[in-house]
């Protein structure tokens, strides 16, 4: 928050260049530090990619924090400082061990997927390396939730061809 004022933090355009929100964290602290003489607490920017976004999208009853009721989803990462927040700062892509979606594992390391949902994935290349990802919906169908990640590439190339690719660049 600065002076008084929930501060967001997302990838939404490209003025930065950034990829990834990791990217985009790494943009802003440095611009933070350069710029104006680390006004941005580190332990703030957690909040800035949770919780503020989450109120600024009249979500927050459902999404931006850990609470009982919310839609729990989860990003787990690797460490790569043992301070947490300066952990955040230095994550790359390739540092995301394992997400949820509304308590439903998605995207994990390992054979861990494959173990708990097989043939259910599909593998994504992120930055060199296949990782295995679920984007078909088996606990609450709803429309479309059947397709598979080759199903939304075909549809979102097709209607936006000039769309960016889907998987950043190393």
């Amino acid at each position: 928050m600065l002076q008084g004022v929930p501060v967001s933090l997302g990838v939404d355009w490209h003025a930065t260049g950034s990829d990834t929100l990791f990217d985009e964290l790494r943009v802003a602290s440095q611009l933070n530090r350069d710029q104006f003489g680390g006004v941005i607490a580190t332990a703030d920017w957690v909040t800035m990619i949770t919780l503020h976004p989450a109120q600024a999208l009249a979500l927050d009853t459902f999404i931006g924090t850990l609470a009982v009721g919310k839609k729990a989803d989860l990003t787990v990462l690797n460490a790569q400082h043992d301070d947490p927040h300066e952990s955040l700062l230095r994550t790359h892509l390739p540092d995301v061990a394992m997400v949820w979606v509304g308590g439903d594992l998605l995207y994990a390391d390992g054979g861990i997927l494959e173990q708990l949902k097989p043939g259910q994935c599909e593998a994504v290349q992120v930055q060199g390396s296949q990782k295995p990802l679920c984007v078909v919906d088996t606990k609450d169908p709803v429309p479309k939730s059947g397709q598979t990640l080759d199903d939304i590439r075909t549809v979102l190339q097709t209607h936006y061809s000039d769309l960016a690719p889907l998987v950043p660049s190393p």
